[in-house]
């Protein structure tokens, strides 16, 4: 799937959590923690992509889902992964996210749908 079909927001979540360093101070500020769910994915068989990717892979579009879940409040009981501290991290960035004013828009959460359901 190509990224650039994706929100401007999906696109800036993506970028954090791929490590892109651009010109965003928020993006450079968070990417201790963003790295630490890149390597908790990778550690749990996801792959990210590299910075500069073109397209969107289906890991990196669950772990967006799963920020977008983890976003609403209803979601923090939720378990992402059978890897606590993969979860925990996910809503650890989840509440970085809100705290910046970054909301994933709730079409992120339909597409997960389709991933899940595509496994």
């Amino acid at each position: 799937m190509a990224l650039k079909r994706r929100s401007f927001i999906e696109q800036r979540v993506i970028r954090m959590l791929r490590g892109d360093q651009t010109d965003d101070r928020a993006l450079f500020l968070y990417e201790a923690q963003f790295g630490r769910l890149r390597d908790l994915a990778h550690r749990a068989g996801m792959r990210v992509n590299v910075p500069g990717t073109s397209w969107l892979g289906r890991d990196e579009l669950s772990l967006l889902a799963w920020l977008a879940q983890a976003q609403r409040v209803l979601s923090y009981t939720k378990s992402f992964h059978r890897d606590a501290m993969l979860t925990l991290t996910v809503v650890h960035c989840a509440g970085t996210l809100n705290a910046l004013g970054i909301q994933l828009p709730p079409l992120t959460l339909q597409h997960a749908s389709t991933v899940e359901e595509a496994e």
